[in-house]
Protein backbone atom coordinates (compact mmCIF):
# COMPACT_ATOMS: atom_id res chain seq x y z
CA UNK A 1 0.00 0.00 0.00
CA UNK A 2 2.88 2.26 1.39
CA UNK A 3 4.38 1.67 -2.23
CA UNK A 4 1.31 2.65 -4.40
CA UNK A 5 1.41 6.22 -2.83
CA UNK A 6 4.82 6.57 -3.32
CA UNK A 7 4.44 6.59 -6.69
CA UNK A 8 1.07 8.27 -6.87
CA UNK A 9 3.28 11.14 -5.20
CA UNK A 10 6.03 10.73 -7.67
CA UNK A 11 3.40 10.87 -10.88
CA UNK A 12 2.43 14.57 -9.73
CA UNK A 13 4.56 17.32 -11.65
CA UNK A 14 5.76 19.87 -8.73
CA UNK A 15 4.72 23.62 -10.07
CA UNK A 16 8.43 25.29 -10.78
CA UNK A 17 9.48 28.17 -7.87
CA UNK A 18 9.66 31.01 -10.58
CA UNK A 19 5.49 30.28 -10.61
CA UNK A 20 5.01 30.61 -6.43
CA UNK A 21 6.84 34.18 -6.94
CA UNK A 22 5.19 35.70 -9.87
CA UNK A 23 1.90 34.54 -7.98
CA UNK A 24 3.21 36.52 -5.19
CA UNK A 25 3.79 39.49 -7.73
CA UNK A 26 0.44 39.25 -8.88
CA UNK A 27 -1.15 39.50 -5.34
CA UNK A 28 0.50 42.31 -4.58
CA UNK A 29 -0.43 44.25 -7.62
CA UNK A 30 -3.79 43.57 -7.11
CA UNK A 31 -4.08 44.24 -3.68
CA UNK A 32 -2.12 47.60 -5.19
CA UNK A 33 -4.53 48.33 -7.40
CA UNK A 34 -7.32 47.68 -5.45
CA UNK A 35 -5.96 50.52 -3.02
CA UNK A 36 -5.88 52.92 -5.44
CA UNK A 37 -9.13 51.95 -6.97
CA UNK A 38 -10.67 52.53 -2.68
CA UNK A 39 -8.94 55.65 -2.72
CA UNK A 40 -10.02 57.33 -6.05
CA UNK A 41 -13.82 56.87 -5.08
CA UNK A 42 -15.18 60.24 -4.06
CA UNK A 43 -17.30 60.51 -1.09
CA UNK A 44 -20.80 60.21 -2.41
CA UNK A 45 -22.15 62.93 0.53
CA UNK A 46 -19.46 66.01 -0.02
CA UNK A 47 -20.13 64.93 -4.05
CA UNK A 48 -24.07 65.88 -3.66
CA UNK A 49 -23.00 68.87 -1.76
CA UNK A 50 -20.43 70.31 -4.10
CA UNK A 51 -23.02 69.51 -6.76
CA UNK A 52 -25.69 71.32 -5.31
CA UNK A 53 -23.83 74.47 -4.19
CA UNK A 54 -22.22 74.82 -8.25
CA UNK A 55 -26.10 74.53 -9.33
CA UNK A 56 -27.47 76.95 -7.05
CA UNK A 57 -25.04 79.36 -7.86
CA UNK A 58 -25.26 78.57 -11.96
CA UNK A 59 -28.91 78.65 -11.49
CA UNK A 60 -30.50 81.28 -14.35
CA UNK A 61 -33.74 82.94 -14.02
CA UNK A 62 -35.14 82.53 -17.79
CA UNK A 63 -37.83 85.31 -16.64
CA UNK A 64 -34.98 87.88 -15.88
CA UNK A 65 -34.68 90.06 -19.30
CA UNK A 66 -30.76 91.92 -20.14
CA UNK A 67 -31.28 95.43 -18.02
CA UNK A 68 -27.75 96.80 -20.22
CA UNK A 69 -26.56 99.84 -17.76
CA UNK A 70 -24.45 101.50 -20.89
CA UNK A 71 -25.79 103.35 -23.47
CA UNK A 72 -23.81 101.52 -26.25
CA UNK A 73 -23.63 97.85 -25.61
CA UNK A 74 -22.09 94.99 -28.17
CA UNK A 75 -25.43 94.58 -28.94
CA UNK A 76 -26.70 97.46 -29.97
CA UNK A 77 -23.74 98.98 -31.67
CA UNK A 78 -23.57 98.77 -35.58
CA UNK A 79 -19.69 99.91 -36.78
CA UNK A 80 -19.64 101.00 -40.22
CA UNK A 81 -17.16 99.45 -42.28
CA UNK A 82 -13.97 102.15 -43.68
CA UNK A 83 -14.95 102.43 -47.83
CA UNK A 84 -11.63 102.45 -50.31
CA UNK A 85 -10.68 106.04 -51.16
CA UNK A 86 -10.81 105.96 -54.67
CA UNK A 87 -14.21 104.74 -54.34
CA UNK A 88 -15.65 107.64 -52.04
CA UNK A 89 -13.92 109.94 -54.44
CA UNK A 90 -16.56 108.92 -56.87
CA UNK A 91 -19.49 108.82 -54.83
CA UNK A 92 -18.36 112.28 -53.44
CA UNK A 93 -17.72 114.19 -56.78
CA UNK A 94 -21.25 113.08 -57.72
CA UNK A 95 -23.03 113.90 -54.85
CA UNK A 96 -21.89 117.30 -54.60
CA UNK A 97 -22.56 118.04 -57.76
CA UNK A 98 -26.11 118.92 -57.60
CA UNK A 99 -25.04 121.28 -54.64
CA UNK A 100 -25.50 125.00 -54.71
CA UNK A 101 -22.34 125.55 -52.37
CA UNK A 102 -20.94 121.82 -52.49
CA UNK A 103 -20.44 122.32 -56.36
CA UNK A 104 -17.30 124.76 -56.01
CA UNK A 105 -15.48 122.28 -53.90
CA UNK A 106 -12.99 120.48 -55.30
CA UNK A 107 -12.69 116.70 -54.67
CA UNK A 108 -8.67 114.99 -54.36
CA UNK A 109 -7.36 111.67 -53.77
CA UNK A 110 -4.02 112.14 -52.29
CA UNK A 111 -1.78 109.15 -50.69
CA UNK A 112 -5.21 106.66 -49.33
CA UNK A 113 -7.17 109.96 -48.59
CA UNK A 114 -10.01 111.87 -50.09
CA UNK A 115 -9.62 115.81 -49.38
CA UNK A 116 -12.82 117.77 -50.24
CA UNK A 117 -11.84 121.24 -49.98
CA UNK A 118 -14.59 124.13 -49.37
CA UNK A 119 -13.67 127.64 -50.50
CA UNK A 120 -13.99 129.88 -47.56
CA UNK A 121 -15.89 132.45 -48.98
CA UNK A 122 -18.55 129.91 -49.86
CA UNK A 123 -19.13 128.87 -46.17
CA UNK A 124 -18.39 131.74 -44.27
CA UNK A 125 -18.11 135.52 -43.42
CA UNK A 126 -15.18 137.52 -44.89
CA UNK A 127 -12.09 137.16 -42.22
CA UNK A 128 -15.13 135.12 -39.55
CA UNK A 129 -15.97 131.84 -38.59
CA UNK A 130 -19.67 132.53 -39.01
CA UNK A 131 -21.54 130.53 -41.11
CA UNK A 132 -23.78 131.90 -44.12
CA UNK A 133 -27.13 130.27 -44.11
CA UNK A 134 -26.74 128.54 -47.63
CA UNK A 135 -23.43 127.20 -46.22
CA UNK A 136 -25.66 125.82 -43.60
CA UNK A 137 -28.41 124.07 -45.84
CA UNK A 138 -24.83 122.68 -47.49
CA UNK A 139 -23.81 120.91 -45.02
CA UNK A 140 -26.55 119.48 -43.65
CA UNK A 141 -27.17 117.70 -46.86
CA UNK A 142 -23.44 117.03 -46.73
CA UNK A 143 -23.31 115.47 -43.10
CA UNK A 144 -26.01 112.72 -44.82
CA UNK A 145 -23.34 112.02 -46.62
CA UNK A 146 -20.75 111.33 -44.59
CA UNK A 147 -22.80 109.39 -42.30
CA UNK A 148 -23.27 106.64 -44.36
CA UNK A 149 -19.63 105.39 -43.80
CA UNK A 150 -17.35 104.98 -41.14
CA UNK A 151 -14.03 106.40 -42.27
CA UNK A 152 -11.80 108.97 -39.97
CA UNK A 153 -12.63 112.54 -40.82
CA UNK A 154 -10.19 115.02 -39.87
CA UNK A 155 -11.30 119.15 -40.63
CA UNK A 156 -8.15 121.30 -41.08
CA UNK A 157 -8.82 124.81 -41.70
CA UNK A 158 -6.41 126.96 -43.87
CA UNK A 159 -5.89 130.78 -44.21
CA UNK A 160 -3.65 132.53 -46.44
CA UNK A 161 -0.33 134.28 -45.25
CA UNK A 162 -1.97 138.15 -45.05
CA UNK A 163 -2.11 138.99 -41.49
CA UNK A 164 -5.72 139.28 -39.98
CA UNK A 165 -7.34 142.60 -40.48
CA UNK A 166 -10.82 141.94 -37.33
CA UNK A 167 -9.82 141.70 -33.78
CA UNK A 168 -11.71 139.19 -32.83
CA UNK A 169 -8.80 136.71 -33.73
CA UNK A 170 -5.15 137.54 -32.95
CA UNK A 171 -3.79 135.22 -35.78
CA UNK A 172 -4.29 133.00 -38.71
CA UNK A 173 -3.88 129.90 -36.74
CA UNK A 174 -6.87 131.12 -34.75
CA UNK A 175 -9.23 132.35 -37.30
CA UNK A 176 -8.30 128.50 -39.10
CA UNK A 177 -9.15 126.66 -35.87
CA UNK A 178 -12.37 128.62 -35.71
CA UNK A 179 -13.56 127.76 -39.01
CA UNK A 180 -12.44 124.29 -38.92
CA UNK A 181 -14.29 123.85 -35.23
CA UNK A 182 -17.68 125.61 -37.15
CA UNK A 183 -17.50 122.93 -40.00
CA UNK A 184 -17.14 120.12 -37.54
CA UNK A 185 -19.51 120.93 -35.08
CA UNK A 186 -22.58 122.14 -37.33
CA UNK A 187 -21.86 118.40 -39.02
CA UNK A 188 -22.77 117.13 -35.56
CA UNK A 189 -25.53 119.20 -35.52
CA UNK A 190 -26.69 118.20 -38.69
CA UNK A 191 -26.55 114.42 -37.65
CA UNK A 192 -23.13 113.04 -38.52
CA UNK A 193 -23.02 110.65 -35.96
CA UNK A 194 -19.56 109.88 -34.83
CA UNK A 195 -16.37 111.65 -33.85
CA UNK A 196 -14.50 114.25 -35.61
CA UNK A 197 -11.24 115.82 -35.14
CA UNK A 198 -10.49 119.92 -36.01
CA UNK A 199 -7.22 121.34 -36.18
CA UNK A 200 -5.91 124.31 -37.66
CA UNK A 201 -3.17 124.94 -40.22
CA UNK A 202 -3.13 128.98 -40.33
CA UNK A 203 -1.53 129.29 -43.79
CA UNK A 204 0.99 126.62 -43.01
CA UNK A 205 0.74 124.94 -46.10
CA UNK A 206 0.53 127.98 -48.23
CA UNK A 207 3.90 126.85 -49.58
CA UNK A 208 2.86 123.68 -51.01
CA UNK A 209 0.32 125.24 -53.23
CA UNK A 210 1.62 125.32 -57.54
CA UNK A 211 3.93 128.18 -57.43
CA UNK A 212 3.08 128.36 -60.83
CA UNK A 213 -0.07 129.90 -60.18
CA UNK A 214 -0.61 133.74 -59.37
CA UNK A 215 -0.52 134.70 -55.97
CA UNK A 216 -4.25 135.75 -56.23
CA UNK A 217 -5.14 132.06 -57.39
CA UNK A 218 -2.62 131.16 -54.34
CA UNK A 219 -4.65 133.21 -51.83
CA UNK A 220 -7.74 132.25 -52.99
CA UNK A 221 -6.93 128.58 -53.00
CA UNK A 222 -5.64 129.08 -49.60
CA UNK A 223 -8.65 130.15 -47.92
CA UNK A 224 -10.07 127.02 -47.55
CA UNK A 225 -11.94 123.82 -44.90
CA UNK A 226 -10.46 120.38 -45.80
CA UNK A 227 -12.51 117.72 -45.11
CA UNK A 228 -10.04 114.83 -44.88
CA UNK A 229 -11.10 111.22 -45.12
CA UNK A 230 -9.27 108.25 -44.30
CA UNK A 231 -8.58 104.79 -45.73
CA UNK A 232 -8.73 103.71 -41.99
CA UNK A 233 -11.42 103.62 -39.82
CA UNK A 234 -12.30 105.63 -36.75
CA UNK A 235 -14.45 107.98 -34.76
CA UNK A 236 -17.46 105.12 -34.33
Amino acid sequence: MYEDDEHEEDDVEKAPPWLISFGDVTALMLTFFVMLFAMSQVNSEKWDAVISVISTRTKIDTNLKPNPNAEKNISSVEMLPALPPEYLSGILKEKLADDPVLSKAKVSLMDERVIISLPSRTLFLPESSLMTQSAERSLFRLAGVLNKFGNQIVIEGHTDPSPVKTGAFSSNWELSLARALAVSQYLKQAGYPYDLTAMGEGSGKYRFLNSALSEERRYELARRVDIVIYADAGGQ
